[in-house]
């Protein structure tokens, strides 16, 4: 019974990162056939940054102010 459970498990370690890749790479590939596609993802990347940024910013407020350490 655990056997198959444990041959599931390892394939799925081993297939995904390298199936997700492999997706990645494809959808990489149509974006850039596409230019209104890939102008529209290249902005919400930028968006996406900007916004990891602040609220990087407004954590290490928050934890100063309250004493906390952060790393």
């Amino acid at each position: 019974m655990l056997s198959p459970l444990v041959s599931i498990a390892l394939a799925g370690w081993y297939f995904l990162p390298e199936t997700t890749g492999n997706i990645l790479e494809l959808t990489k590939r149509l974006e850039a056939k596409v230019p209104v596609v890939w102008d529209a993802h290249q902005k919400l990347n930028k968006e996406l940054e900007q916004l990891k940024k602040e609220t990087v910013r407004e954590v290490e407020t928050v934890s100063d102010k309250l004493g906390i350490s952060h790393k």
